[in-house]
């Protein structure tokens, strides 16, 4: 089980990514669920090296705040408490929503750890 905060209307908790055995903290990430996907902010992700290569497909996404342009990457997990996964596609963006964060935890994620959302009790958690 992992704690969740509210910060100015923001569902917020934590979350580590391990990319070629390296990893990030990231402090503020907002849970999502009205985000298909996970998006890492660029600026973080290239301190492991998670970065554009010329393979790299740059699309753009587009939700209710607007659109912006990514690229995907799987790193070799994501953390967030307990819960982990692992060979976890996530997608690489500018992040610039006027709000303070370093990530977003989108559907696809909670989809694949399973979690319960308990906005009474400020908790996220497996379902396994």
């Amino acid at each position: 089980m992992k704690k969740l905060v509210i910060d100015n209307g923001l569902l917020l908790t934590d979350m580590k990514l391990v990319f070629n055995r390296r990893m990030l903290g990231l402090q503020r990430v907002l849970v999502d669920t009205g985000s298909g996907s996970t998006i890492v902010s660029i600026d973080l992700a290239e301190e492991i090296g998670v970065i554009a290569e010329e393979n790299n497909m740059i699309y753009r996404i587009s939700g209710v705040g607007g659109s912006e342009f990514v690229y995907s990457k799987t790193v070799d997990s994501v953390r967030i408490g307990d819960m982990q996964t692992k060979d976890f596609a996530i997608e690489i963006g500018a992040m610039n929503y006027g709000f303070d964060l370093e990530g977003k935890i989108g559907l696809d994620l909670l989809q694949r750890l399973k979690v319960v959302i308990n906005v009474n009790k400020l908790t996220i958690e497996s379902d396994w």
